[in-house]
């Protein structure tokens, strides 16, 4: 089974009602993959959702249920790993999440992340590639 991380981005589009994300929602729930979390991540993911422009738009009941069901169904990992630079420091615990956990892959809407084709090449040193929802749900089908 493919052991993925999920960068926050996705979580919260789904949180939103995001078309494009239901499918990977459902597939997980399908248990078509195993999503990899760290603390850090479930942080985040808790934190953003509850920004004023975001919290607005997004049920309490349903950001609380997907940490919830993250916690009990996501593979937790520790992070120990220092991460290879990226341009963005903010994305170095997804990165380190994907490298603990063994993950085959991280998928971001973050376009930057999956454009940084040094990264990429720098990930697929530890067994980890970056795609976007299209290739995840390729994949799994």
């Amino acid at each position: 089974m493919l052991k993925i991380v999920i960068d926050t981005n996705l979580w919260i589009r789904a949180l939103l009602g995001g078309p494009v994300t239901m499918p990977v929602l459902n597939a997980w729930k399908a248990k078509k993959f195993q999503v990899v979390v760290s603390q850090p991540l479930l942080d985040e993911l808790d934190e953003v959702w509850q920004r004023p422009r975001l919290r607005k738009h997004i049920r309490a009941e349903d950001a609380e249920g997907l940490l919830e069901r993250l916690r009990r169904r996501g593979l937790t990992v520790t992070i120990s790993t220092v991460p290879p630079h990226c341009r963005d420091p903010k994305d170095h615990p997804v990165l380190a999440t994907a490298i603990d956990g063994h993950a085959d892959a991280i998928v971001s809407g973050d376009g930057d992340l999956r454009a940084d084709d040094e990264l990429r090449k720098k990930m697929t040193v530890y067994g980890v590639e970056i795609w976007g929802i299209d290739t995840l749900l390729t994949k799994i089908s």
